[in-house]
Parts: structure tokens; C-alpha cells; sequence
């Protein structure tokens, strides 16, 4: 078959940025992982991911390079399915996977699929992740009785999965873009190898709720506020003053859209908070927090941030820029509108639900963000366990020494693991999260 004929799928309206913006540190790659009760069988494994080709083929692609846009074109050589490296969230080149925009590792009992953004995001990642490892346990011969929640590999693909929601739900032309301050910059020394620190916690997630229930918000919003409380505990007061403590929180359009995209859909949002004197309180940031989520969480001002995406690229004048000129304009305007006005990112993936039979085999999930420059912090609930993840590109570890110390004066009970990427290459061996 000629190259032809190989189908080729476009970029969703928020992930054609990405393949622009991407390099060694900021890799825009994210991760879901599955921690099992046995350790994992990796030539079934290899088994169930090729057996995902037809299923799910906008993810079975290779990133090509046109005149004005990048955009997928089908590829039909295998991913390669390898033992988990200790770098988490590398960069995915073209040699590093057959040039597949995802990729799956194993260690011990862990199956991990780490994806570009490009691809996709956190929603329809985790459900790629499930159909594999639904194939998994069936061809491992466990009874598992597919439910709702699970994409099983016999089923047809369906046209939604497929869809671009942000096109399919634009409405006007009208550009409102946020207007977001600059930020307060948590610096500190970072790694001189572009990899990333990982403290992954465990929770109890009723105690969790209860402590937010107490305040009269949910859990999102009071981990948002210990962050950026955190933040200013360990940061510099005077530069506190001048610029707030922004923290970037993505919306999963899904259910407010009613969509089953398995691309990007997704938008973010400020949570954001200055400080008034070097006494801050946590209750003050909490009850800012609460508000800024009230304003957010709104339908009319959502729909608008929707159209001001897909706007931008539907004039005919960006349209007809060149893919080079661009790389400068976009990695400009990222800068701007994107770096520049967040201190740090938090996304809460929810709680993660497969079939009862499925569920009996896995212990726990973990979503994991490329750090980038800055702290990315990701946070999922499965089976009354909640997992708080910390990805960072700096060495120290204050932030999160107070962030948890905070929960366990509480009352809470943490468990905590680490990559101990501070110490990974001046003491030569390899501990892996």
C-alpha cells in the first residue's frame, strides 16, 4: 500500500500548539499509570497494545509536518513496549517509539502509557489505558465482564470518539481572551538533566473529603488553596507583593458538552491570589479559592473561552502563516499568555472507575505531569485512595515537605513515594517511583 493511502487525522484546535512549543524540557507529555496486583506479564501486554491499533487509530499515528499545520498521518509500525526508564515524561521523539506519539512501560506490577498532549489528554488517555489493560487480564485468562466504563477492543470505533470538540461546539467568532496578571515564579535550582522529580502520596479519600467538608468546599478547591499556600510560605515575600500566586487548573469539557472525544478537550482556568502581608491565612486563600471556582465554572464564560480558541486559528491570516514563522509567533504568544501568568499547574482527574471483575486486579492509579519548569501537580481517586502527585524540575523539596506536613498536622495519614531524582545522578544507581 502506497503512502498515499494512508489516512491522516488533524490536530484538534487545542493541540495544534503543542507539537510547536514541545523540547527537552518542556516535553508537554503527561502519564497514567496502573499499579496491579500481580507483576505484569510484558509479552501480554505487548499482546493487548498492538491489539488496540484498530480501536482506537488517531492514536496509532506518527506527527508529520505540513505547510501551515502539523498533522497525524496513520502509522503502521508497531510502538515499542519497554521497561520503565527512570526519566518520567520524556520527550517522545521518532526514535524513541517508532515515532508514536504515546508510549507504554512496565515495571514490576506498573503499567504506565505516557502521551503527548498532541493526542490527546488525561480523559481520553485513561480510557486507552483501560481498554489495554482490560485486553490484558483477558488474555491473561481473568474472567473480566466489561461494564459503561470501559472501551472493550471487539467494539466498532464510533464517530464521537473521533470528533474535534472544540469545533464541533464553536459558536461565534468573537475573541475574548482572558486577561490574566503576570505571576509570582516559584525559582529555585533546577535539575541540569531534563528530568523530573516525582513525590507521588496516598491518601484516604473519605478523610480527605471530610477535611474540605469542613470548610464548606470540595477537595479540589482546598488542595488549590494549600498550594498556593504553600507557595507563599516558602517563597520570596518581597516578590509576593508585586505578583500573585496564579494557580492553572484545566476544565474537562466532556460532561459539560456531553462529549465522548477521545482528543484534547479540555480548557483552563486562574485560580489566583495576592498577598496582602507576610501573615497570610489559609482561610482567606481558601475563601478567594471558592470564589475564583463559583466565577469560573460558568457556561456562558466557558463557551467563550471555547470560541476564542478555535477563533485564532479560523482567521484566514493565521491560517496562511507558514508552519516556521509560526514557531516564532506561537512560542511568543505561549509565553505571554500561557508561561508567563501561571506560577504552577494543578489537574484533578477525578475519581477513576472500571468494571468490578477489572477492579479486583488493580491496586491503585497515579496520573503524573511533565513538570516542565515549573511544579505540575496531578491528583486522581480510585477505591477510597486518593493519589497526590508533585512533578518538579527543581531540586529542593520545601514545597512539598509543607504542603503534606500541613495535611498531617490534620490529622491525615500520608503515605509518600519518591523517584529520588534529586539524588539520581550524583550517587549512580537507579531508584524508580
Amino acid at each position: 500500500m502506497s503512502s498515499k493511502e494512508l489516512k491522516w487525522y488533524k490536530l484538534d484546535n487545542s493541540a495544534k500548539i503543542y507539537p510547536i512549543l514541545t523540547s527537552e524540557r518542556y516535553t508537554y507529555v503527561f502519564r497514567v499509570s496502573a499499579t496491579m496486583k500481580e507483576v505484569v506479564n510484558s509479552e501480554i501486554l505487548n499482546q493487548a497494545i498492538l491489539k488496540a491499533r484498530k480501536r482506537f487509530p488517531a492514536y496509532f499515528v506518527r506527527i508529520r509536518k505540513g505547510l501551515f499545520w502539523y498533522y497525524f498521518e496513520e502509522n503502521r509500525s508497531d510502538p515499542i513496549l519497554e521497561h520503565e526508564s527512570p526519566f518520567v515524561c520524556r520527550r517522545l521523539t521518532a526514535e524513541l517509539n517508532n515515532s508514536y506519539q504515546f508510549a507504554f512501560y512496565y515495571y514490576n506490577k506498573r503499567i504506565s502509557l505516557e502521551m503527548n498532549h498532541s493526542l490527546g489528554d488525561g480523559g481520553g488517555a485513561i480510557r486507552f489505558l483501560n481498554a489495554v489493560i482490560f485486553e490484558y487480564l483477558r488474555i491473561k485468562g481473568v474472567d473480566v465482564v466489561a461494564d459503561e466504563s470501559i472501551i472493550t477492543l471487539d467494539s466498532h470505533v464510533r464517530m464521537e470518539e473521533l470528533e474535534d470538540g472544540f469545533a464541533a461546539n464553536f459558536t461565534s467568532t468573537d475573541l475574548n481572551p482572558p486577561k490574566v496578571p503576570k505571576a509570582y515564579i516559584y525559582k529555585r535550582r533546577t535539575f541540569k538533566n531534563h528530568g523530573s522529580g516525582v513525590i507521588n502520596s496516598f491518601i484516604d479519600t473519605v478523610a480527605l473529603h471530610d477535611l474540605a467538608k469542613d470548610s464548606e468546599v470540595s477537595i479540589t478547591q482546598y488542595i488549590v488553596a494549600l498550594l498556593i499556600y504553600s507557595i507563599i510560605l516558602n517563597g520570596n515575600k518581597k516578590k509576593l507583593g508585586k505578583r500573585p500566586v496564579n494557580i492553572c487548573i484545566p476544565i474537562n469539557l466532556r460532561p459539560i458538552y456531553n462529549s465522548e472525544s477521545l482528543s484534547n478537550f479540555s480548557l483552563y482556568f486562574h485560580s489566583s491570589y495576592m498577598m496582602k502581608n507576610e501573615n497570610t491565612c489559609f482561610e482567606d486563600i481558601l475563601e478567594k479559592v471558592k470564589l475564583d471556582f463559583q466565577n469560573e465554572y460558568d457556561k456562558e464564560k466557558i463557551q467563550s473561552k471555547l470560541n476564542t480558541i478555535c477563533a485564532i486559528q479560523k482567521k484566514i491570516f493565521i491560517k496562511l502563516i507558514p508552519l516556521p514563522i509560526k514557531y516564532v509567533l506561537f512560542r511568543i504568544g505561549y509565553s505571554i499568555f500561557g508561561r508567563i501568568p501561571t506560577t504552577m499547574t494543578f489537574s484533578n482527574f477525578g475519581i477513576v472507575t472500571v468494571p468490578d471483575t477489572m477492579s479486583e486486579q488493580i491496586d491503585h492509579f497515579s496520573f503524573y505531569m511533565g513538570s516542565g519548569a515549573k511544579h505540575a501537580i496531578a491528583m486522581n481517586s480510585y477505591k477510597g485512595k486518593t493519589s497526590i502527585v508533585f512533578s518538579r524540575a527543581i531540586i529542593d523539596t520545601d514545597l512539598e515537605k509543607t504542603f503534606f506536613s500541613f495535611l498531617t498536622e490534620k490529622g491525615l495519614e500520608v503515605e509518600i513515594t519518591s523517584n529520588y531524582w534529586e539524588y539520581f545522578k550524583a550517587k549512580g544507581h537507579e531508584k524508580i517511583l
